[in-house]
């Protein structure tokens, strides 16, 4: 990688570093410490943070009444998080340890020292949102059976869903209740108390897990079944065309399982590059996969940011870019978003796509800045924000706007009716891949036909 990239790289970890074991700070002396804690640090570090807009500072006093009114402090810990939920930031939120380590961080605290609990629920996401499936035993369909509707969710425990960052407030001790209020097919908004029944269990992997059976190496060995994570899913379509998911860019499992799949597929036609439910992960391995599609050096983005302890360094290094990484794959590409292509997935997107090097086709990204910054506030919980603003070839960012493919696939209004959420979001899924894989064919096609047309020109001269 160029020296500005890594000198860049080691100065964000040293940063990071330098907050993420910084010594917990004495307990807070007021029910608004942790507050005045958040909101200091997001005004001083965060770059799209605007402590001067009007409705923040009214957010803030709102919030501060209501955690100097309030004794139980768990219930003040809920409070904090409706309060970041409010800044609609899906990178901003609470944590119980740093972002670096590869695995999930533990669920926040929100019984105290209870279990947790939450509804069980039939959920599906889908452009930006999140839908359950709930009955109106009130009201019935033309069989005379209990009204089903997919309602999209607008509040959970009194907070804006914005981005998911209300989850946690799903969770609390059992058999207590939530209120989520949801919008109906109709526009109709209504709210429901559902019981936390469902333990609460936390996560082992960054990305979704396969069963994978292993098999003995005798006969008389029994075949085990083991819960494997499988970052990179691969395949060759019709047409000598080659097809790769990757699942997250968080692992270094990831750079050696999307390497063995390009080398595979490095004799197709052209390829898929399916990045649509990739949240993310860090820009050192991201770039070695980036590396693959350039020849030689590409600038891709440059930096900017409030942070007195990073901005004026990434100003310094102005425009970053990929480097060759390997073999590098010269046939035709399309790159597959979609809403669930988050942070450093969209930086990928937008590095395959802003230089011409991919089609980009599907859906808007997620709209999550790529550059996360912790800090480890006083009641040893741990703050994840925007950092440094991640600016594109034009100089626009993409937070909370999200990277515009080239070509929009998506289903229509009278479609998704017809279907329902659940089956819209599968049948959309595949009109995205069938769209990507026949664009790709005609891009294959017109290299073909452009090679001829140089041959012959070469042959008449």
């Amino acid at each position: 990688m160029p020296i500005p990239v890594r000198m860049l790289l080691i100065g964000l970890f040293v940063a990071c570093a330098a907050t993420a074991q910084a010594a917990p700070k004495k307990k807070p002396a007021s029910r608004t410490a942790i507050l005045d804690e958040i909101w200091n640090e997001l005004r001083t570090h965060d770059p799209f943070f605007d402590p001067d807009d009007p409705d923040l500072i009214e957010l803030r006093r709102e919030f501060a009444r209501r955690l100097e009114a309030c004794d139980d402090p768990g219930e003040r810990l809920r409070e904090l998080v409706r309060l970041l939920c409010h800044l609609g930031d899906g990178h901003t939120a609470l944590h119980t340890r740093w972002f670096l380590p590869d695995k999930p961080p533990p669920p926040l605290p929100m019984a105290g020292d209870d279990p947790l609990y939450r509804p069980q629920i039939s959920a599906a996401w889908f452009h930006r949102d999140l839908y359950l499936r709930l009955e109106f035993p009130e009201q019935r369909d033309e069989a005379g059976r209990a009204l089903v509707e997919d309602c999209r969710v607008v509040t959970i425990d009194g907070a804006p869903f914005a981005r998911g960052a209300a989850w946690d407030l799903l969770n609390g001790r059992q058999n207590t209740t939530v209120a989520i209020e949801v919008e109906r097919p109709d526009g109709s908004r209504v709210k429901r108390e559902m019981r936390r029944t469902q333990a609460v269990v936390p996560r082992k992997h960054w990305a979704p897990t396969t069963q994978r059976v292993v098999r003995p190496k005798t006969r008389t060995q029994p075949a085990e079944t083991k819960t494997v994570e499988i970052v990179v899913r691969w395949q060759r379509l019709e047409g000598n065309l080659g097809y790769i998911h990757l699942g997250h860019l968080v692992t270094q499992q990831a750079v050696e399982d999307f390497h063995k799949a390009l080398d595979e597929l490095m004799d197709t036609d052209g390829l898929v590059l399916d990045l649509r439910n990739n949240h993310g992960g860090y820009p050192w391995i991201m770039m070695p996969i980036a590396g693959r599609f350039f020849s030689k050096y590409q600038k891709v983005a440059s930096f900017d940011g409030r942070s007195p302890l990073i901005g004026p360094l990434v100003r310094a290094v102005g425009q970053v870019g990929i480097a060759p990484c390997g073999e590098t794959y010269t046939k035709p590409m399309v790159v597959l978003i979609a809403d669930g292509t988050a942070s450093m997935g969209e930086g990928l997107a937008f590095s395959l796509g802003d230089t011409g090097r991919a089609v980009l086709i599907g859906r808007p990204t997620m709209g999550l800045n790529a550059a996360i910054r912790n800090v480890r506030l006083s009641n040893g919980l741990v703050l994840w924000h925007s950092w440094i603003r991640t600016n594109r070839l034009n100089g626009a960012h993409y937070q909370n706007i999200g990277v515009e493919p080239h070509e929009r696939v998506e289903l229509s209004r009278e479609e998704v009716a017809r279907l329902g959420i659940f089956k819209a979001a599968e049948a959309e899924g595949r009109l995205q891949f069938d769209h990507a894989a026949r664009r790709l064919r005609e891009l294959v096609e017109q290299e073909a036909t452009q090679g001829k047309s140089k041959i012959e020109s070469r042959k008449s001269k």
